[in-house]
């Protein structure tokens, strides 16, 4: 009992493990995905920093390359120097909504944005003012302006506000790295204690599957003990249903050759002795009438009938032919007389065998029960009785072409060769039946022979006494 709750009580336990082993794993992937979401964000922020920068300092970039131009085409009056001007102030309104489009979701950078596009937009404006000056020949003007420094003042507090802006994507850039760097320790963080748990998931399996392992050994080992002592215990009381059974049929048979002498004893001399006063009246009434002398010849044979009678009950209860001329011969008078009683064929083929008194009257007693169950069920028109001789064995067949039956529907007392079954197996033997209806039924019988002598056993072997 208390291995059993054992078992139940592991078995309860591991029935946590595959939902354990799935948790872990559910775990472990959302971890994952967790920190690869995080780090995914986190490089996108830097990307967009980073994107953010080139565009301002590409803003930059046009402002000097169209101050550049502006400068040169002032200096040489050659158009090639306009032309890097014209294509940078067309390019910076462009650029300009390219970085309102980059700093919409950033607050923190939408004052310097202002101020950026408005610088950028004064110093464009300065600009095309000397540009326009000097086209119209106002070259003085254009230089005047030139020289008040309102582009230089202009260019200043635009690289001040990109400083600032870029300082601002420093703090950003940071904090993203920062985020990337705690996302990957949580991520290294999550992972080992996952392992950790998988490896003390393990451990907890592999101990839980050992106690398993040596509940099942245990209740292995109890269950062949529980088995070895059945086994034994069936062992023993087979044995002693085998006596019982060698006891009764001793008894039985010990009761038959009593009944047997009784009958051979007391009706046979009361038989004999009315037989012969019945001769003695008929020698007396010569001169009788007709009438008296036909009902003592009808006295007489019923009297020869009844020692027949009683001479056959003595031979069925104590075969005196199997004690007097041996097995052989018994029972080829037991199958002659049930030949000539039933009107059935019988084909004999007997050997010499060698058998204890007790297993050869075993034998005689299966032959016998099986004739009378042709008798009485079979229907058979032949029957053939077999006896050979197989070294330690001796086989017995006696098979019949009557009307069968199914074994499985009719148990084996039904047909009175349960006792046989017993009987034959009371001195190490073996009875089987065989039948299907319509097909006849073949009894078969194996005893085991007693050894003997070197000298004797190849006449018996070819069936010589």
């Amino acid at each position: 009992m208390m291995l059993t709750r054992s078992l139940e009580l592991i078995a309860r336990r591991r029935a946590w493990m595959a939902p354990l082993v799935v948790a872990v794993a559910v775990a472990f992937l959302t971890v994952n995905e967790v920190t690869y979401q995080r780090a995914r964000d986190g490089m996108a922020l830097g990307d967009e920093i980073q994107t953010q920068r080139s565009e301002v300092r590409r803003l930059q970039l046009l402002l000097q390359a169209a101050e550049a131009g502006q400068r040169g085409y002032m200096l040489t009056g050659q158009p090639e120097y306009k032309e890097p001007y014209e294509q940078a102030n067309l390019q910076l309104e462009a650029q300009l909504a390219r970085l309102r489009a980059l700093f919409a979701d950033d607050p923190d950078a939408q004052d310097n944005l202002r101020e950026i596009e408005d610088l950028t937009r004064r110093k464009a404006s300065e600009l095309k003012t000397t540009v326009e000056l000097f086209e119209g020949s106002n070259v003085s003007g254009a230089l005047e302006v030139v020289k008040t420094g309102i582009g230089l003042d202009h260019m200043r507090a635009l690289d001040k506000l990109v400083a600032a802006t870029a300082a601002l994507e420093e703090v950003k850039m940071a904090g993203a790295r920062r985020d990337l760097i705690n996302t990957l320790l949580l991520n290294r963080v999550g992972i080992a204690a996952l392992v950790l748990a998988s490896l003390l998931s393990l451990a907890w399996m592999l101990k839980q599957s050992k106690r398993l392992d040596a509940a099942r050994e245990e209740q292995r080992a109890e269950l062949q003990r529980q088995r070895d002592r059945l086994e034994t215990e069936v062992e023993s009381r087979t044995v002693e249903l085998t006596e019982l059974a060698r006891h009764l049929q001793t008894v039985r048979e010990d009761e038959r050759s009593r009944l047997a002498r009784e009958l051979h004893d007391e009706l046979g001399g009361l038989l004999t002795a009315a037989k012969l006063d019945v001769a003695r009246v008929k020698s007396r009434l010569k001169g009788a009438p007709p009438e008296i002398s036909e009902r003592i010849g009808h006295l007489v044979q019923s009297l020869d009938a009844g020692i027949a009678l009683k001479r056959r009950i003595i031979e069925d209860l104590r075969p005196s032919t199997l004690s007097n001329l041996g097995l052989t011969a018994a029972l080829e008078v037991l199958c002659g007389e049930f030949a000539r009683r039933t009107e059935v064929k019988v084909d004999t083929d007997i050997d010499e065998v060698s058998l204890a008194h007790d297993v050869q009257l075993t034998a005689y007693r299966v032959v016998q029960e099986a004739l009378t169950n042709v008798s009485k069920y079979a229907k058979a028109r032949q029957v053939h009785v077999r006896l050979r001789n197989d070294g330690t064995v001796a086989r017995l067949s006696v098979r019949d072409d009557g009307a069968g039956f199914d074994t499985g529907g009719v148990p084996m007392r039904a047909r009175g060769l349960a006792g046989m079954r017993f009987r034959v197996a009371s001195h190490g033997g073996r009875l089987d039946l065989s039948s299907q209806p319509g097909k006849g039924t073949t009894i078969e019988a194996q005893l085991p022979q007693i050894a003997l002598p070197a000298e004797n056993a190849p006449a018996n072997a070819h069936g010589v006494a």
